[in-house]
């Protein structure tokens, strides 16, 4: 049975700026395949908890925090030098 969806405002929301964004936003939120696929963006940022947006976004965070956010890049781990090993004698 599916949820009745209110299109109007209560004194919990206001339905007009997601509407605005999504007119048929029960089929965005609808369980399936499609629905997994739409959210795995957010799945992933909870698990890394990462923002999740697009660029501009993610650096308007940045400076507004002043700190980076993003992820950094992976880098090559630091080759051991011959000292940085166990000694045997």
């Amino acid at each position: 049975m599916r949820a009745h969806l209110a299109r109007t405002d209560d004194e919990l929301v206001t339905v007009a700026p997601v509407l605005a964004r999504v007119p048929d936003f029960a089929a965005l939120i609808a369980p399936g395949v499609a629905g997994d696929q739409r959210f795995a963006g957010i799945r992933s940022s909870e698990r890394t908890g990462r923002p999740l947006g697009n660029p501009e976004f993610i650096a308007g965070l940045e400076r507004v925090l002043g700190r980076p956010i993003v992820r950094p890049a992976p880098r090559r781990k630091r080759k051991a030098a011959v000292e940085d090993g166990p000694r045997l004698l």
